[in-house]
C-alpha cells in the first residue's frame, strides 16, 4: 500500500511542476503608410504570471499603433 501511495504521490508532483510552466506566442497586425506589417513575438514560457506580464506587454505595444495583440497558448 505505501508503494502505492509513493507512486501516485510521485505522479502529483511531477504533474504539478509540469503545469507551473507556460507557454505562449504573441503577434499584432498594423498598417504604416499603407503597408500592411505584422510582427510576431518569439515564444515566451514561464510561470501564469510572466505569461499574462508578457501578453499585458504586447497589448500595450499594439495599441500605440492601433492594432490588437492576438497571443495563441501552447
Amino acid at each position: 500500500m505505501k508503494k502505492v501511495l509513493s507512486i501516485v504521490a510521485a505522479v502529483v508532483i511531477a504533474a504539478s511542476f509540469a503545469s507551473c510552466k507556460k507557454c505562449t506566442t504573441c503577434k499584432y497586425d498594423y498598417t504604416a503608410f499603407g503597408v500592411s506589417y505584422t510582427y510576431t513575438y518569439p515564444e515566451q514560457c514561464g510561470k501564469k504570471k510572466d505569461i499574462n506580464n508578457f501578453k499585458t506587454a504586447c497589448k500595450n505595444a499594439a495599441a500605440s499603433y492601433g492594432a490588437t495583440c492576438t497571443c495563441t497558448d501552447k
